[in-house]
């Protein structure tokens, strides 16, 4: 018997893209189709004014009969690092499966939400921007190595 899975929305920028919920819903939907071989339920969408993913939430919760969901990716989900958290853990609870279309990632377990963590850590602004002036605190910290001699 094939599984349901259900499709995640989220409206929010991803690498500066707003994808349109229509497009979303395709490519969620060709994703279950072939490569997990399911059945896709369409697509709720979350509410982007709310401090909370009330609608992924609700998908993951135990009333929710899906063997997963699917989402474009982890970039998606919210940037408060408590909320992933409770996110996760609801997840491993209910034992569905978070899958992440675009980043080819699933979280099923504690070491899959590592790999995701690790994934959206290393894409922050900290790491992947180029700096191109130094603050006043940084120049101080640079100015104390000028006078180490390193030969």
């Amino acid at each position: 018997m094939k599984k349901k899975y259900a499709g995640y929305i989220n409206l929010g920028e991803l690498n500066g893209i707003i994808y349109p919920s229509s497009v979303q819903n395709m490519i969620m939907k060709d994703y279950v189709e072939n490569n997990l071989n399911g059945i896709f339920y369409l697509s709720p969408t979350e509410i982007l004014q709310s401090k909370h993913p009330l609608t992924l939430l609700t998908l993951i919760g135990k009333e929710t009969s899906v063997a997963g969901i699917v989402m474009l990716s982890s970039f998606l989900l919210p940037n408060n690092k408590k909320m992933r958290d409770k996110i996760y853990k609801k997840l491993l609870k209910s034992k569905k499966k978070l899958i992440f279309i675009l980043d080819e990632l699933e979280v099923n377990s504690k070491r899959d939400i590592n790999n995701v963590e690790e994934l959206l850590l290393f894409n922050q602004k900290f790491f992947t921007q180029t700096k191109k002036k130094l603050n006043k605190h940084e120049l101080n910290f640079v100015s104390e190595f000028k006078k180490i001699s390193f030969v």
